[in-house]
């Protein structure tokens, strides 16, 4: 089954559709007081549609049933300026770095204020259009592209953007300084050379065409920040300076994060909110109770939206699906559990072996997210994905699972542990991940595994992630798009910091090298498909299943355009009917 390879909007409900149009998604964030800004000059421009890189892969349709065509169309609304936008968030963000951070909670709520070079199309994610770039040029080898940026930007305190900020940011990406983690750092593998021209002209040059370059620069977390703040605080955890707009207003821990409208936005008549809180309310069921009494507008778009039962409940009451809109969307986010291969004794590949055997992905599935996700490899099933004719051939995908288990029983006691292992366990404190963990737990028994599961908040558990402090852990891995550079650059490739497992794989490195420079798509996808075979051998970790999310807006927001995690976060054509 075909696929769109970037974050694909599957399914509109009830008369909702035509309400969707363009920018922004939700999360969370840390505290820190933005600097008011100066008044500047106001640069009217459009966002500018992108040039293709010279092979483009190819765009496939999407999987599941679009809805009928048969909703009647709306009047077409002027735009409404005013009124604060209230969304669902589920957790406090980890810091306010978009450079270092990935996870939703931290980024969302930052988003607004800031701009990258370009964009997704908030209205279509398959196309780049510009941002703080007006326009570019790529040379006809593919190997350099020349941006000419926005004039008369300035960042919230002030102070003049020039092409300076951007080099100096894609370099910091590139190559950080001690002490900075680039979690992005893959995305820009490809780049040789970044010079600033003047104030408004910037060059990337390339060491070899890439196919995706366009689509990574344009991530939702690929950001500019302003060279005058980092360099003064050495990162920008505890600072919020942008060029987005918004401006970052408030903070409250366990409370709530607020952003307000910037007046100097470069993009006229942008935006139209006065501005936009987010409402911290970690319970699933408190955050649904918000939203259909009201005092949220906004769930957040990723898996601490709806759950089934919840969209279910919508749709069978009259008055709810009447006021409010559920859109089901698939995320390249993947439900991982990570093996640290630095420690024992998940060094050993039999061991490693075992548990891969032996997790039930099918019923993971039904236990932590009441059947709404996909059994898949390494990349989303889709246009990356292994064919599922193969896939559930598999051993450990395959059903049913004696066989598996008889290896798996077979393989621990070669390596050693006949009589079983107790197994320390960390588990994100999110409903649906923990049950996933207690799913998994169950099922590892049958082999001697004792997990013990200790959950912890989303921030704390990445600090002990990223410093290996853990032996085997429950959490996700995901990208902006379904696309190879994204899914293996940022969390599969070895070296890269959210690759957790650490494992080590020369073949492994060489075929990402080589798959991203690939320009052939046929050829790019025989490579990725051969990655994946070589990570079911290696067993580092094991993905348990791809999502499928299902969120809730109230039909006075309009312009929320085409749903994504990552992508589409700015809000900037955000605005309330009433």
């Amino acid at each position: 089954m075909a696929r769109k390879r970037h974050l694909l909007k599957l399914l509109c409900f009830s008369v909702l559709v035509p309400l969707l149009l363009a920018a922004c998604a939700p999360a969370a964030v840390p505290a820190v007081t933005a600097k008011p800004a100066v008044p500047a000059a106001k640069a009217p421009v459009a966002e500018t549609p992108a040039s293709k890189p010279a092979v483009a892969p190819p765009k496939l349709e999407a999987p599941l049933p679009t809805p009928p065509s048969a909703t009647p169309k709306l009047a077409v609304e002027e735009p409404r300026y005013g009124g604060i936008l209230a969304i669902a968030a589920y957790a406090n963000p980890v810091s306010y770095d978009m450079i270092q951070e990935s996870v939703v909670q931290s980024v969302s709520p930052i988003a607004p204020c800031y701009s990258g070079l370009v964009q997704h199309d908030p209205l279509d994610q398959t196309k780049v259009i510009g941002d703080l770039a007006k326009k570019w040029d790529m040379s006809p080898d593919g190997m350099s592209y020349t941006f000419y940026l926005q004039e008369n930007v300035t960042w919230h305190d002030g102070v003049a953007f020039t092409a300076e900020d951007a080099r100096f940011t894609l370099d910091v990406v590139r190559n950080p300084p001690r002490g900075v983690v680039s979690t992005r750092k893959e995305y820009v593998a490809a780049v040789q050379k970044v010079e600033a021209s003047g104030k408004d002209i910037l060059k990337i040059s390339l060491q070899y065409p890439s196919a995706s370059f366009l689509d990574n620069l344009g991530d939702g977390r690929m950001v500019v920040v302003p060279k005058h703040v980092f360099e003064a605080k050495g990162n920008m955890r505890r600072d919020v300076v942008g060029t987005g707009p918004y401006k970052f207003k408030s903070y409250v821990p366990g409370s709530s994060i607020s952003v307000v409208k910037n007046s100097t936005y470069f993009i006229k008549g942008r935006p139209y909110l006065d501005g936009i809180t987010w409402y911290i309310i970690p319970d699933a069921a408190t955050r649904f109770a918000a939203l259909r009494t009201h005092r949220v507008q906004l769930t957040p778009f990723n898996f601490q939206g709806l759950t089934p039962s919840q969209s279910e409940t919508i749709r069978r009451d009259k008055e709810l699906s009447d006021n409010i809109a559920v859109v089901k969307f698939r995320a390249p986010t993947g439900q991982t559990l990570w093996m640290n291969t630095t420690k024992s004794p998940w060094s050993d590949l039999r061991v490693r072996r075992a548990l891969d055997l032996t997790v039930d992905r099918q019923k993971i599935i039904k236990v932590a997210v009441e059947g709404v996700g996909e059994v898949g490899s390494f990349m989303p099933p889709g246009q990356w994905g292994l064919p599922e004719a193969e896939l559930l051939n598999m051993p450990g995908y395959r059903l049913p699972k004696d066989a598996d288990i008889a290896e798996a029983k077979r393989l621990l006691a070669e390596a050693g542990y006949s009589q079983g292992l107790k197994v320390p366990t960390l588990s994100r404190d999110a409903p649906q991940i923990e049950r996933a963990a207690t799913s998994a737990k169950e099922q590892l028994a049958q082999i001697g595994m004792d997990l013990t599961i200790v959950l912890k908040d989303q921030g704390s558990m990445y600090e002990m992630l990223y410093r290996r402090d853990f032996d085997i852990a429950f959490t996700g891995a995901s990208g902006g798009l379904a696309d190879p550079d994204q899914i293996f650059g940022q969390n599969f490739v070895p070296g890269v910091p959210r690759n957790f497992s650490d494992y080590k794989d020369e073949q492994m490195s060489e075929w990402y090298k080589e798959q991203s420079r690939a320009m052939d798509p046929a050829k790019r996808k025989e490579i990725v498909l051969n990655m994946q075979r070589k990570l079911h051998e290696l067993a580092p970790f094991s993905v348990l299943y791809w999502a499928i999310y299902e969120s809730g807006f109230w039909k006075e927001v309009r312009h929320v355009g085409d749903v994504s995690v990552y992508n589409n976060m700015k809000f900037q054509n955000v605005w309330l009917a009433k």
